[in-house]
């Protein structure tokens, strides 16, 4: 008996339990991998509204200090449109502007150069000493306004960047000289559509940075920030702020700053999961980033709880599955199999007496039950045909004696017919086929010996016939050589005459082609006198469409026009009506008179220029009419000419198209007959080779007449060949 674990069962026991632990495995590591990913994903959506926070305190913070800027900036540009040209009011306005918020560090405005009244005077107030307007206030140490001025740098971007965007620009952030960290958001200010300069203020992020810094997301978590350009604003050390991000995940970060998506951008050393979520700053076309650090507990406790809940699960399944197998396997697989081997080992004992157990079963075991007792009988039977095989043996004996007598009587008989073939075939091979068998071999070979006859006898008429059939390819070689030689000669001829009629086909091949060739020049010409025919008339439909467009412009002004006499109207009559209330003021009230006649004389000069304009509109507006009329002329002149040119196009391209199928057409023929020419001289080679054959073959005809010759076929001569001999072709 075998040990357990060299067993069948065992083995399947393994086999099942390895793959039971194979599919748990695989199951638990989707299960392990899928709850990873959902529990970094809940893990990152956390991190992203953490830093959603953040991003909206910072939003918040920059948006109301630099809506002070903004409003500034308009106040600014107000006073200005308004003709206030005041610059200490404007400096005044400055000042109440770094108490707005805490986080305001300065207020400040650069003048566009001479854009405020156009003059430069280092005098003035808020000018520098290059007499630009260039007032600065900043807050003290103590909390209290400092006034200064600064240079104007045209080319900082404070001051292109606003200008060329005509709106607001937040700068990077910068380390003010005393180690601040700050950044400046700059306004355009306009008047009337006209830039004066640029205002601004200076926001320290030193509060906004410490309010980061403070924020601890799942309660050991950091937050960072990162500028647009990819510098640290809150970083891990005092000392990296405003520095590059070199960090794990740069290239993320860059690609996160530029689509607006968070994204996750690795694991630091120490497992923390670092997250990015790009932000984009109120009121700038500016996108910052925060960055927050998600501790390894987040993301991998949940994870490691749920895969030791899973081994265990998965180590209790393979162990009740294992067990179940056993008792199966046990029952099903080994106790048949026991019972199968031990009538297998009666068998290979010899003893075929004991029947097989397990036939009744009606599974696979069964099944080779059943066959190993058929087995058994097949041996059983096996012993008794072994006796009758002895007897047949003794008896085989006998017969193999009685027939090697016969085969030495047949011997010796075949010996004498094979010295009388041998006789009769050293006189065929000397070429006498008169000789003959019959009557000498007798018995079984009798057969043979007619056949002998037989064969030498057809032999014989045969050598006759062939006889008379070289003598008739004898007389008609000749004749087919003489044939060929005169077909040969005719070829020749038909060969010349081919090449002269080749070359002359070449010629009008050429002279087809050169016709073609300026039939395709001239319709080139055509359709470039066409293109520019429908080029002429677009530009009398545009010359068309701009006259109507100055007619309809003129209508607009004649409207206008007749708006400005309402208006000059009304003035006069508003300006009647002072000179009323004038008079009866009085003394207090000439002066006013004054204005008013003067607003009189105005509004009559407006009303007589006004009527001249209209009267030059009118004549304008007759002589666009005019031009139009002669312009529509032209342009249904230039569309008859472009038809006719359609036309001769049309013609052109006939001619051209006719050219070219005549070239093909003759291009074709001229093939034709090269290939004519070709199979010509084929054909003459051919007979050449026919006239050689034939007179080899007359030749070889009559080797044959020789060999025939040697052959001894009786007193009847050669029978004559009646095959049909070919017919001679009429000269």
């Amino acid at each position: 008996m075998k040990s357990l674990s060299s067993s069948l069962s065992a083995k399947l026991i393994l086999a099942a339990g390895s793959a039971v632990t194979l599919v748990l495995a695989g199951a638990f590591t989707l299960i392990s991998m899928n709850s990873a990913d959902r529990i970094e994903a809940m893990a990152l959506d956390r991190a992203t509204a953490e830093a959603r926070i953040v991003a909206n305190t910072i939003g918040i913070g920059l948006g109301q200090a630099t809506a002070v800027g903004n409003a500034t900036a308009g106040a600014i540009g107000a006073m200005h449109e308004a003709g206030l040209r005041d610059r200490a009011a404007y400096v005044a306005l400055l000042k109440p502007a770094i108490g707005s918020y805490p986080n305001l560090f300065g207020s400040w405005m650069a003048e566009a150069p001479g854009g405020i009244d156009g003059t430069s005077d280092p005098a003035a107030a808020g000018s520098n000493k290059d007499g630009a307007f260039t007032p600065y206030w900043t807050k003290g140490a103590n909390g209290g306004a400092e006034y200064s001025t600064f240079t104007a740098k045209y080319d900082a971007d404070w001051y292109k960047e606003p200008v060329a965007r005509g709106k607001g620009y937040l700068t990077a952030p910068y380390l003010s000289e005393t180690g601040v960290l700050m950044s400046s958001a700059a306004y355009p200010v306009m008047s009337g559509g006209k830039l004066i300069g640029v205002a601004g203020i200076d926001v320290g992020m030193q509060e906004l940075a410490a309010s980061v810094s403070a924020l601890q997301p799942f309660s050991t978590g950091r937050v960072f920030l990162v500028s647009g350009d990819g510098k640290w604003l809150v970083a891990p050390g005092a000392a990296m702020r405003t520095k590059p991000y070199e960090d794990i995940g740069a290239a993320d970060l860059a690609k996160a700053a530029a689509d607006g998506q968070p994204r996750v951008l690795g694991t630091l050393a120490d497992g923390t999961t670092r997250v990015a979520l790009p932000f984009q700053v109120p009121g700038f076309d500016l996108t910052w980033a925060t960055l927050v650090d998600v501790p390894e507990a987040v993301v991998a406790g949940p994870v490691r709880e749920e895969r030791l809940l899973l081994i265990g699960g998965g180590l209790l399944v393979v162990a009740i599955s294992l067990g179940v197998l056993a008792m199966a396997s046990h029952r099903v697989v080994r106790r048949p199999l026991q019972r199968l081997l031990a009538g297998v080992e009666a068998l290979s004992a010899g003893d075929y007496t004991r029947p097989v157990e397990g036939q009744g079963s009606r599974d696979e075991a069964g099944a080779l039950a059943t066959a190993l007792e058929g087995f058994r009988h097949e041996l059983a039977s096996g012993r008794q045909a072994e006796a009758v095989a002895a007897q047949e043996r003794v008896r085989a004996e006998t017969t193999r004696r009685e027939g090697e007598e016969e085969r030495a009587r047949a011997a010796a008989e075949q010996a004498d017919v094979v010295r009388l073939v041998g006789s009769g075939l050293a006189r065929l091979s000397a070429g006498d086929l008169t000789c003959r068998l019959s009557g000498q071999i007798g018995g079984s070979y009798a057969k043979l010996a007619a056949d002998f006859d037989a064969a030498v006898g057809q032999l014989q008429s045969t050598m006759r016939t062939v006889s008379g059939i070289v003598t008739s390819i004898d007389g008609g070689t000749g004749e087919i050589s003489a044939a060929a030689q005169e077909m040969a000669r005719r070829i020749e001829g038909q060969a010349a005459s081919l090449e002269e009629t080749s070359a002359a086909l070449a010629d009008i091949t050429l002279r087809v082609n050169e016709s073609a060739g300026h039939a395709v020049s001239a319709s080139t010409t055509v359709k470039g006198a066409c293109a520019a025919a429908q080029a002429s008339d677009e530009i009398v439909t545009q010359a068309i469409d701009a006259m109507r467009a100055i007619e309809d412009s003129s209508s607009r002004i004649a409207k206008i026009i007749g708006v400005i006499d309402e208006i000059t109207f009304q003035t006069n009559l508003l300006a009647l009506n002072a000179g009323v209330e004038a008079a009866r003021a009085g003394e207090a009230g000439r002066g006013f008179a004054v204005v008013a006649q003067e607003v009189r004389g105005l509004a009559q000069r407006s009303a007589e220029a006004a009527k001249e304009i209209k009267d030059l509109i009118a004549r304008a507006s007759h002589e666009v009419e005019v031009g139009v009329t002669f312009v529509e002329r032209a342009g249904a002149s230039l569309q008859g000419i472009a038809a006719k040119v359609l036309e001769i196009d049309g013609k052109v391209t006939a001619i051209a198209q006719g050219a070219a199928e005549q070239s093909t057409g003759i291009r074709e023929i001229n093939t034709a007959v090269s290939h004519i020419d070709q199979i010509t001289q084929q054909n003459a080679a051919m007979l050449e080779e026919a006239a050689a054959s034939s007179q080899a073959l007359r030749g070889e005809a009559g080797d044959l007449r020789d060999l025939v010759a040697q052959f001894e076929i009786g007193e009847e001569g050669p029978r004559a060949f009646h095959g049909h001999a070919p017919a001679r072709r009429a000269a």
